[in-house]
């Protein structure tokens, strides 16, 4: 299966978080979003992203994540969330590895 932000998003239900580490990955994070016609709400895509972490929802939408959803990004959704949210690594999922955290 290809990896495109769509392919992630048939994969998984529920909360999927995107972390994007550094520079490098949030140009191609921008970039994939960008040709697979994701944007964040009606303001369409920034000409770069400064946060490290973006929710991708249903209808090809993206999302900062805030301070709460921070906290959920580090406990990976809190104890009763299993199998209902997902933590991927995407300079690992562009590159074929294993990338969920």
């Amino acid at each position: 299966m290809e990896r495109t932000l769509e392919n992630l998003r048939k994969l998984y239900h529920g909360k999927i978080y995107v972390h994007l580490k550094d520079n490098k990955t949030r140009k191609a994070f921008l970039s994939d979003a960008k040709t697979e016609g994701y944007s964040f709400g009606e303001f369409g895509l920034p000409e770069s992203i400064e946060d490290n972490i973006v929710s991708l929802k249903k209808n090809k939408r993206l999302c900062y994540v805030g301070a709460i959803g921070r906290i959920e990004f580090q406990c990976n959704g809190g104890s009763g969330a299993k199998g209902r949210f997902h933590r991927i690594d995407y300079a690992r999922y562009r590159r074929g590895q294993d990338y969920l955290f």
